[in-house]
């Protein structure tokens, strides 16, 4: 459920997180702008046989020859981490969140979640109206069974 990212290490001091998605070699190239457009080399691109053809389903993004990085996925934001030696990541005990842990000139420590924390109820969360619709649920599943046994046995006297 969760979409799997790389971590890397920049040499603009900075750690950021890239989407395997964007790393996949089966993204489709874009429609060329002119039929007579070939790229440089003079080589046209064969389309990709049918076997290695990414499916609807998973919504690759077209190929680019250099990576989109954004901003906001930047896991060191205004902090420098310069000279990355190493980055150690552990999952948590929640499947939205990783933790990541980098060591090098300095040490960086931030908790990563790549599809928002989907698994994490919110502070306004309405626990009572839950507990109580957990308990209309049980009384009518009660009060149905029931009268469904009820229902049976005068069935069986008729």
């Amino acid at each position: 459920v969760t979409p799997r990212s790389i971590i890397m290490g920049l040499t603009t001091e900075h750690l950021m997180r890239v989407s395997k998605d964007v790393l996949n070699p089966r993204r489709p190239y874009p429609a060329p702008a002119a039929a007579t457009a070939t790229p440089a080399g003079g080589k046209v691109k064969t389309p990709v046989p049918s076997q290695f053809a990414p499916t609807k389903e998973e919504n690759l993004p077209p190929y680019a020859a250099v990576l989109p990085l954004r901003a906001q996925d930047a896991l060191t934001h205004s902090h420098p981490m310069p000279k990355v030696r190493g980055i150690i990541s552990s999952p948590s005990g929640l499947e939205s969140t990783s933790m990541v842990f980098s060591y090098g000139l300095d040490l960086f420590f931030v908790p990563v979640q790549s599809a928002k924390a989907y698994d994490v109820l919110s502070p306004g969360f309405n626990y009572v109206l839950l507990y109580l619709s957990v308990a209309v649920v049980v009384a009518l599943w009660a009060s149905t069974s029931y009268l469904a046994s009820r229902k049976a046995l005068q069935d069986r006297w008729k």
